[in-house]
């Protein structure tokens, strides 16, 4: 079946590519550094995406890299000169500091290099490490900063010495995503993030009078999807590879392009598996914004709650609030409520 947001979709992936046609002034060749090297399939979507975008307007990725083995050295070698690209998401702040750690090395490590940091939400919770940052930018000089919403257009402006564009996140230059192949089992999946998440919001219980499932996707989950034998044997490679580069950082230098050839069929792995965890409900209530951006692209009716620092709602007006797949609910009582109107008539 056509997907009714499909018109939608095909214009924030072009607006996608457009803008990283301005971000990477007319290179043709650049790295790409910050590798979601871990189950959360909406940040896997987020580098495909980057990298489906790049390779529609012509570019090459010369150089990528997980981000706990990015090296400079190995960078500089593979890509003598220009654009390196930090990859999108969720993570530009102090919430999760791997991440954030390698984009600070970039900063500090590339100056001379321009550095474009590909569709991001920003949130400092700590001043001096907002402060921080803005000093690594502004003495790089080079640096320009793609936001994914315009809260974060609007601190980039503010706070950075920096070109700042406006983009939808890239998972949108996937432009779709196949349907789950799996059957639904319960009334109700909700996808949320669960108390201790740094971006956790008390939603409250899915709505009684359904079943229901409750499932944090980053977790291993008691029926895992299957996978298919390519994107096995990737994460199995990956494991390898990944521990030995942690391990010796001199062999990582000589050695990203064995780690490197796994990524594409490792990301692609996870993405399946979070499209296909999506099908376990007949209905799909989501405060995650993969959650929500993934069932879009796969065709799969839901609502869409907030996360801790608005990056959701952010998201939904400035991109998806026109979508017909999606509806939006400030309160878990109002999704429930959303949820039983949808599968009342239905069950």
């Amino acid at each position: 079946m056509r997907n009714p947001d499909a018109e939608l979709l095909a214009g924030l992936s072009d607006h996608l590519d457009d803008t990283l046609r301005i971000a990477v002034d007319g290179a043709r060749k650049v790295a790409l550094v910050n590798f979601p090297n871990h189950a959360n399939p909406g940040d896997s979507a987020i580098w495909l995406g980057a990298r489906a975008s790049l390779a529609r307007i012509g570019v090459t990725v010369k150089y990528q890299a997980v981000w706990d083995t990015y090296s400079a050295e190995a960078l500089k070698k593979a890509l003598p000169d220009g654009p390196v690209l930090i990859n999108g998401g969720g993570n530009f702040g102090d919430l999760y500091a791997g991440q954030q750690g390698t984009r600070e090395r970039l900063f500090a490590e590339l100056k001379g290099r321009r550095l474009v940091q590909l569709p991001q939400s920003i949130h400092f919770r700590d001043p001096k490490n907002l402060e921080r940052n803005q000093r690594l930018v502004a003495d790089h000089g080079q640096v320009t900063i793609i936001a994914r919403e315009k809260r974060t257009e609007a601190i980039a402006k503010e706070k950075f010495d920096a070109r700042v564009l406006l983009s939808p996140d890239c998972a949108f230059g996937l432009r779709s995503l196949p349907a789950p192949r799996t059957t639904a089992t319960t009334d109700l999946l909700w996808i949320h993030r669960l108390p201790g998440d740094p971006e956790f919001v008390d939603h409250g219980a899915p709505p009684p009078g359904l079943t229901s499932e409750i499932v944090e996707w980053i977790n291993p989950q008691p029926e895992e999807p299957a996978w298919s034998i390519p994107h096995r044997l990737a994460r199995k490679s990956n494991l390898l590879l990944r521990a030995r580069a942690q391990s010796n950082p001199t062999w990582a230098r000589r050695a990203w392009r064995p780690l490197g050839a796994t990524l594409l069929p490792l990301g692609r792995g996870y993405t399946l598996r979070g499209v296909d965890l999506l099908g376990r409900g007949r209905f799909l209530v989501t405060d995650k914004l993969h959650g929500h951006i993934m069932a879009l692209l796969a065709g799969v009716p839901h609502v869409v709650m907030d996360n801790g620092y608005h990056k959701v709602r952010g998201t939904y007006e400035a991109w998806t609030h026109t979508a017909e797949l999606a509806q939006w609910a400030d309160t878990g009582e109002e999704a429930g409520a959303l949820a039983l109107a949808r599968l009342g008539g239905s069950r």
